[in-house]
């Protein structure tokens, strides 16, 4: 039977070995296709990850030496139809790194389990690069904003999301980060980013795992969000309000 790759548009540009990278790198996902393989053939390698919400991605292995080779590999990509592709300046990353961050520099929002508020390995591995990156840039500032999915009451949401920024904030304190450097927010379930119910009534477990967060924002000293930081959610079109 022929292999079939299933992808999605979630965007998780997720660590793999970066020891003396230098150069471009283009990054992309694909979106609900069916991509044989092989598909990427005249692009390079391709290497796929399934991430914490047990969705697959995918990223370019080959690294090019300036920024217009890479450009045009991902516009290819592009008018594949993978409009999420991207290119990676490994030695901004690099300096951006300087406290020693894992590669590549994005930061991941944080997901949780159905009513925990313990923060999953990935979380915590995505909080020491946030609380690296803050610890090179001491003017940067965080803001931590939880939500839920609508299962439970509003009342019990609103302490759940309360509880889920917490987790997040001890931890960055825990690590080094000062108090005074982090803000938080909580909106239970009444600022969804996806379906909690698919239109027929049945319940959709996946729609509700994209609600169930804690999104990162990072501050520069004049306020201003600092952008390219922190990936965006990019919820599958089937499962968006």
């Amino acid at each position: 039977m022929k292999r079939i790759f299933y992808l999605c548009s979630f965007l998780f540009i997720f660590v793999f070995s970066s020891e003396g990278q230098t150069g471009f790198q283009v990054l992309i996902t694909a979106f609900d296709q069916e991509v044989p393989p092989g598909y990427f053939k005249e692009l390079g390698k391709i290497s796929i990850k399934k991430d914490q919400n047990g969705l697959n991605h995918i990223y370019l292995a080959e690294t090019f030496a300036n920024r217009e080779e890479a450009a045009t590999a991902a516009k290819q990509a592009k008018m594949k139809g993978f409009q999420f592709a991207r290119v990676v300046d490994w030695q901004a990353v690099k300096e951006m790194c300087s406290a020693g961050c894992r590669e590549p520099l994005y930061v991941e929002n944080l997901f949780f389990d159905f009513d925990r508020y313990n923060l999953r390995q990935k979380s915590k591995s995505d909080l020491q690069d946030l609380a690296a990156l803050l610890t090179s840039q001491p003017s940067y500032r965080v803001i931590l904003m939880a939500h839920t999915d609508a299962k439970g009451s509003n009342e019990y949401n609103i302490q759940l999301s309360q509880n889920r920024a917490k987790s997040a904030k001890d931890y960055l304190i825990g690590i080094g980060i000062d108090e005074d450097r982090i803000e938080t927010g909580y909106s239970g379930e009444t600022q969804p980013i996806a379906v909690n119910q698919m239109g027929n009534g049945t319940d959709a477990p996946q729609g509700r795992q994209f609600n169930r967060r804690v999104e990162i924002t990072v501050l520069d000293g004049d306020g201003k969000v600092v952008p390219n930081l922190v990936e965006p959610i990019r919820v599958p079109e089937k499962l968006k309000l």
